[in-house]
């Protein structure tokens, strides 16, 4: 199976090496001509260890029997619109990004077979052509379009960690209300997703948030038991929350996808979420 992915950040690397490995034939496109030369020239290291995996920066190049896996953040899915609906109108296509705000870009889209997944690995870019793999996980994939048929060879990779789930809202939801709790804490704090289990101050406070996404959504009893987000914690404890590095390096952090779309799905007030949201946005601007 060939499989295109679009976006040569932390997930992008890591899913290029896994899914190389797992005997995937893989491309990335990468946003810049010098970093695709680089990973030409170099590889994409993993781990200390070189991984072939071809690279482009344009699009044209695209072959048109691969699926197409959007591994960019939610800012820039508007902009990869036209390229898609251009370069690959048949393409299967896979939103990879964190929040809920991107299924309405999904159902614009003419393309006929969509699906959504969810990446819990832990993942650190540490150049333009070198990952670590900080926390192994599984890759939850779902339909939002078309046929599920067309997906499924991804759940059937050896070595490649991988679900299959019904219900994208209900798998979505779940990874919104994840990065929830566990973002806000690490970006606020500069605490690796570990320590939010370490450290007692962190850890009541990830109780507390936790206690009132519960108030205003009882299904996360279920969709996500306390039990699992402190193992998500441990499973990835050296890895770096998105949102902490995107505060680290000044980029705008992902708010509005994850901590405001909860606020505004809430049917009751967040007060502490709603303190971590105001907290953060006072920072970047």
């Amino acid at each position: 199976m060939k499989v295109l992915i679009v976006g040569a950040g932390a997930v992008g690397l890591l899913l290029a090496c896994l899914l190389e490995e797992a005997g995937a034939a893989v491309q990335i496109l990468a946003h810049q001509k010098q970093q695709a030369r680089i990973i030409n020239e170099q590889g994409i290291i993993k781990d200390g260890h070189r991984h072939n995996v071809p690279a482009i920066a344009d699009w044209a190049e695209i072959p048109a029997d691969a699926f197409v896996l959007l591994a960019v953040k939610y800012d820039a899915l508007d902009g990869l619109v036209p390229a898609l609906k251009r370069y690959a109108p048949y393409n299967p296509v896979v939103f990879l990004q964190n929040g809920m705000l991107h299924l309405r870009l999904a159902e614009q889209l003419p393309h006929e077979d969509i699906a959504a997944a969810s990446v819990e690995h832990g993942a650190l870019k540490i150049s333009g052509n070198e990952v670590r793999h900080t926390g192994n996980g599984t890759v939850k994939w779902a339909l939002l379009k078309g046929r599920q048929q067309k997906f499924l060879p991804f759940t059937k990779l050896e070595g490649f960690q991988s679900e299959w789930h019904e219900d994208a809202d209900r798998l979505l939801f779940r990874k919104v209300l994840l990065n929830g709790i566990i973002n806000p804490l690490t970006a606020i704090t500069a605490l690796k997703n570990g320590e939010l289990v370490t450290n007692p101050y962190a850890f009541e406070l990830m109780q507390r948030v936790y206690a009132e996404l519960d108030r205003a959504f009882p299904e996360i009893k279920t969709l996500l038991p306390f039990e699992e987000v402190t193992a998500l914690c441990k499973a990835t404890s050296e890895n770096t929350s998105s949102m902490l590095m995107d505060r680290q390096a000044g980029r705008k952090m992902e708010l509005d996808t994850i901590v405001l779309y909860l606020l505004e799905r809430s049917p009751i007030e967040l007060p502490l979420l709603k303190a971590f949201y105001q907290l953060l946005k006072s920072i970047e601007v």
